[in-house]
């Protein structure tokens, strides 16, 4: 069994630590230099999220952070130690069953760039384009030099998907996968984790690799972003990747630091989404989409069907689940949802009633997607969904329908800039015609 090693981490029991130095001993909330409030874990600026109260046990007031309490209880009173950083030379080796394409090569090329450089970058590559397999040369390179490596993402789906990826790639690797229910098995100098768990180091990671960074709750969350950085040495890279970049996001980056990628792997055009109307009554059976149910069972096509409303779903389900035989649904708040998206994978549910929970990260063939109301969502999340179609080899088309109750500018901001890829695609001569 290998003992654990807190590098660059907050630790709140001493007796988790062997050997290692400890750079820091304090309280887990202090006062700033404003006189306000600060959290060691978490650094949340908000009055709202400290408490205090009296302690009679202590004859004493004690302050605590709300924010980041989950993670572990951060306040006036019990004393946190920030262990020093360590870095440790790797091999590295991977191994990939496929050459990566023209374009995936140049990316790679593009990411090592900027770990050498030190700088920031930014992957403005389509949903399917093979982001993950771009990382390897550059994960590569930094654990070759002992750089403390970390690849984190807002959604635990994701990571969950990616960390399968990367740990059969680097096969010989020590890789810590950490999410809520997932703990520390290894050192710490690779990584790979939702944005969350970046609240428990400090000054520890030399490259920092941000998949999905438009996503919930990243982009909605500015102290998110800070935790990144507080978790980066000052020299770090950090490299993100998204197909739906923000205008704020790109502004951020130096022109020779946006590499755009307009292809798939698989050299085939993004599948362009269709438009149909049809007024959606979640407490009514609608025979038009029945029928539509019913011809992509008898094409044999696996269907994921988006609701913007979870109350709308469940409304839903209970009726179309007399006429559709194994329909389930699927949400955030789920519990079952990872055991769902398993059978689902396994092919046993061919019409799947989701939210936006799998709009990103959620790869299988024979795939087809159908989004109701779909008048009601933003470009970025269109652009995802549609991207959940045609990404493997042995299925590069297929069906994206956009159900609509009148055209929104959202939806033909998606499909101007999904036909825009294809083209720059072409002319780049990463698509075959």
């Amino acid at each position: 069994m290998i003992e654990i090693k807190h590098y660059g981490k907050l630790i709140r029991n001493k007796e988790d630590l062997s050997d290692e130095t400890i750079r820091t001993v304090q309280k887990g909330v202090i006062k700033n230099k404003q006189g306000r409030w600060q959290c060691i874990q978490c650094e949340s600026p908000e009055r709202a999220d400290y408490y205090t109260y009296y302690s009679e046990p202590l004859h004493s007031e004690i302050t605590y952070c709300r924010h980041c309490l989950q993670l572990g209880r951060m306040d006036t009173h019990n004393e946190v130690y920030i262990i020093d950083s360590h870095r440790e030379i790797s091999k590295a080796d991977y191994h990939l069953d496929f050459q990566l394409s023209e374009q995936q090569t140049y990316a790679s090329e593009n990411v090592i760039r900027a770990i050498q450089t030190h700088e920031k970058l930014l992957l403005y590559a389509v949903t399917g384009a093979g982001k993950t397999e771009m990382m390897f040369a550059g994960i590569q390179y930094a654990r070759q030099q002992g750089y403390n490596v970390a690849v984190i993402s807002p959604r635990v789906d994701v990571v969950v998907e990616i960390s399968a990826r990367i740990a059969e790639a680097f096969s010989a690797e020590n890789i810590d996968v950490l999410y809520q229910s997932q703990s520390q098995q290894y050192n710490g100098h690779f990584v790979v984790a939702t944005v969350h768990q970046l609240y428990r180091f400090k000054h520890h990671f030399d490259v920092i690799f941000i998949d999905e960074v438009d996503a919930f709750p990243l982009s909605m969350d500015p102290l998110l972003m800070k935790t990144i950085n507080s978790a980066s040495v000052s020299t770090a890279s950090h490299i993100y990747m998204t197909a739906t970049p923000s205008r704020k996001l790109r502004s951020q980056f130096k022109p020779a630091n946006i590499i755009t990628l307009p292809a798939r792997y698989h050299r085939r055009s993004l599948p362009v989404p269709t438009y149909r109307y049809l007024k959606f009554k979640p407490t009514k059976l609608q025979h038009q989409l029945l029928r539509l149910f019913q011809q992509q069972i008898t094409n044999q096509r696996y269907t994921l069907v988006f609701f913007n409303h979870i109350e709308a779903m469940k409304a839903a389900f209970e009726i179309y689940a007399e006429h559709i035989p194994n329909l389930i649904y699927v949400h955030s708040e789920d519990a079952l949802r990872f055991d769902k998206v398993t059978a689902l994978r396994e092919g046993r549910h061919p019409i799947v009633f989701t939210t936006t929970i799998l709009e990103r990260g959620f790869t299988m063939p024979h795939l087809d997607v159908i989004v109701l109301e779909s008048q009601t969502y933003s470009t970025a999340a269109l652009v995802q969904i549609a991207g959940r179609v045609g990404r493997k080899m042995q299925d590069t088309s297929g069906l994206v329908l956009y159900l609509h109750n009148g055209v929104s500018i959202s939806m033909l901001c998606a499909k101007a800039q999904i036909k825009q890829m294809n083209t720059i695609g072409l002319q780049k001569g990463w698509l075959d015609a």
